[in-house]
């Protein structure tokens, strides 16, 4: 990624869709490359990994350095930013793939899960297979906050049953259930501690900043006043904002006039309407 132009690929999260990016204004002069995971949205039929396997976490990670190649010229390197389940995809490229990455944006990643989590995995693995969308659409509820819009709330549930059912169960499995995962806490902070290139991460609580610096992770920020998991569409100009200002306090942007374009002139918190 030249200094002078970024490549962003931002990648949504378990159950979703690029189309929950739509939401958030980035720079004019950034160029922004949604990636829409195997088994959601659009691609809820293709699987890259093929028709009767299941869907895993490598195998998508593949298949988003794979995006990349293709969308973006040789040689530039790209900005990840990761939500939620996205947060894997994009660790797993920055890790296996660092000649492809000049940063990495994490919020509220899908990592880090602590004993009482993992003793109800079993649990959830067998909800998910026997009924992917009611179990997630209960389980998303826990996930909005106050700030969450009806607007955004209603596109997120709408998300989740574009999605293949039996992707849903499998990436769980893959995080969190398979012998490559690395989605509780101790496989994590190894899997983080091999990050090479700047990261940033955005989490609602200073516990799950910690967890985060753990890592070596420097750059961290805590939405702290209720904020929920989609913090980044409670208040997406903050969002933006954010990450605007830390690429470029990161040599990764020099566009001064853009990070000052997307703050507020109304009030310090935005919300979607």
């Amino acid at each position: 990624m030249s200094a002078w132009h970024v490549y962003a690929v931002p990648v949504h999260g378990w159950a979703g869709s690029s189309r929950v990016w739509d939401f958030v204004r980035w720079p004019d002069d950034w160029t922004v490359l949604p990636y829409e995971l195997p088994g959601h949205g659009t691609r809820r039929d293709d699987n890259p990994a093929g028709a009767q396997s299941p869907f895993t976490i490598p195998a998508a990670g593949e298949d988003l350095a794979d995006f990349i190649r293709r969308n973006v010229p040789s040689g530039e390197r790209v900005l990840l930013i990761g939500h939620s389940m996205g947060g894997q995809f994009t660790l797993h490229v920055h890790v296996h793939h660092p000649e492809l990455v000049a940063g990495e944006v994490v919020i509220d990643p899908a990592l880090g899960a602590r004993q009482a989590e993992i003793d109800g995995q079993p649990a959830m693995l067998e909800a998910l297979r026997a009924d992917a969308y009611g179990t997630i659409e209960s389980f998303i509820q826990g996930a909005f906050s106050a700030y969450t819009s009806q607007r955004v709330r209603e596109a997120i549930v709408a998300d989740i049953r574009r999605a293949d059912p039996r992707a849903l169960a499998d990436y769980y499995q893959s995080e969190y259930m398979d012998p490559e995962s690395f989605g509780n806490w101790d496989p994590a902070i190894a899997m983080m501690k091999r990050r090479t290139k700047p990261t940033f991460g955005i989490y609602t609580t200073p516990a799950r900043a910690d967890f985060e610096r753990a890592s070596g992770t420097e750059d961290v920020a805590i939405w702290s006043g209720g904020h929920g998991h989609f913090l980044f569409l409670e208040d997406p100009v903050r969002f933006a904002d954010e990450v605007v200002s830390w690429a470029i306090s990161r040599g990764l942007y020099e566009n001064v006039g853009a990070e000052l374009r997307l703050v507020p002139t109304t009030s310090a918190s935005t919300r979607l309407s």
